[in-house]
């Protein structure tokens, strides 16, 4: 059975113009819109959530909840025909639609029965995206639901009008779009990669020497995230790498930045905080999440860090290596003092 690709809005050009004045596409997941994709979850009881933005030719999730794809292609995407909408495409049963029943997503996974889709608009006007609704189960919306479901999708909106990035990400947002094949975002995790955060370390180095202002650094490193995964496998590893990312924009302020520097590491860059700042802001992540245990499909397993503190100035010259090496070597100091801890670097030499 076939199924109706999206027709193009009438200002396509110009609305595509404008998506990509945004500086959206391709960036990490933010807690911003994730805080609003949970909301969404728990006030229509559905599995899935999204923040999107419809691009030439794909759907990209900024955020999503309960849906491990990325994008999907524009062709069968269900935001592609919400954009064409000043209100809410509610879809109560996809395969009585002849729009959608046909459709791969409907017919394969993740098995759509329900979708909602309701457009956002970017600061300029244009239609960019949706705030999405899906359910494995038909189902309606009463006018009520409607009513609190535009209230959720002008809170995603007011959110593209808001640039909340360091200027550093920004710019490597920028440029990583013109070089898309150099990824520069952990494709588990959604958050920079090593390539990415290493980059933006250079970035923020320069622009803390020339405003004179500090740079916190962290270095976290997963405790026995090895032994997790002998004992509840490989997913539940990955899980837990997942919520830990997650709990990490949340903690963190909107301009901080956090990457997955390695296997289990996870390197944190806090402007304008020192050392010690940098280590208050670890302690209070690490006794969150010892009080909080990661829930995995299997069940909660508790997580500890062991995270190395440092900053720029305080450590010689503004050298990237040197100070994720000065925090590395404080991490070590904290996994010898026994694990789940935080230490502070002490000064280096001068510059």
């Amino acid at each position: 059975m076939p199924w109706v690709a999206p027709p193009l809005p009438l200002d396509e050009s110009q609305r595509l113009e404008a998506l990509r004045r945004l500086n959206l596409l391709d960036t990490p997941a933010e807690e911003r819109y994730d805080r609003i994709t949970r909301l969404s979850r728990r006030v229509f009881d559905v599995p899935v959530a999204v923040v999107s933005l419809v691009d030439a030719d794909r759907e990209w999730f900024k955020s999503s909840q309960g849906l491990s794809l990325r994008e999907i292609p524009r062709a069968v995407s269900f935001g592609g025909h919400a954009i064409l909408r000043d209100q809410a495409l509610i879809v109560p049963d996809t395969r009585a639609d002849p729009r959608f029943a046909g459709n791969p997503l409907v017919t394969n996974e993740p098995n759509i029965r329900f979708y909602g889709g309701y457009p956002i608009r970017g600061p300029e006007g244009h239609r960019l995206g949706t705030l999405g609704l899906i359910d494995r189960r038909p189902r309606a919306l009463d006018p009520a639901d409607v009513g609190s479901f535009r209230d959720l999708a002008m809170l995603a909106e007011n959110e593209l009008k808001v640039a909340r990035l360091s200027q550093s990400q920004l710019q490597l947002t920028v440029e990583s779009a013109l070089l898309r094949q150099q990824a520069v975002v952990d494709p588990l995790t959604q958050i920079w990669n090593r390539r990415g955060i290493s980059d933006l370390l250079r970035r923020e180095l320069a622009e803390a020497e020339r405003q004179k202002t500090p740079l916190g650094i962290l270095m976290a490193d997963v405790d026995f995230l090895k032994g997790i995964n002998e004992t509840f496998g490989q997913v539940s590893g990955d899980e837990v790498l997942r919520e830990l990312s997650q709990r990490f924009r949340t903690a963190l302020r909107p301009y901080d930045t956090v990457g997955r520097y390695g296997g289990e590491e996870f390197l944190i860059l806090l402007p304008r905080l020192d050392a010690a700042g940098a280590a208050g802001v670890a302690e209070r992540i690490r006794t969150s999440l010892e009080a909080n245990p990661i829930e995995v499909t299997l069940g909660k397993i508790p997580v500890t860090l062991s995270m190395g503190a440092t900053a720029y100035p305080g450590t010689g010259k503004p050298d990237g290596s040197a100070l994720i090496a000065t925090a590395e070597a404080a991490l070590v100091e904290a996994k010898k003092a026994g694990r789940n801890r935080v230490q502070i670097a002490p000064p280096g030499p001068p510059a």
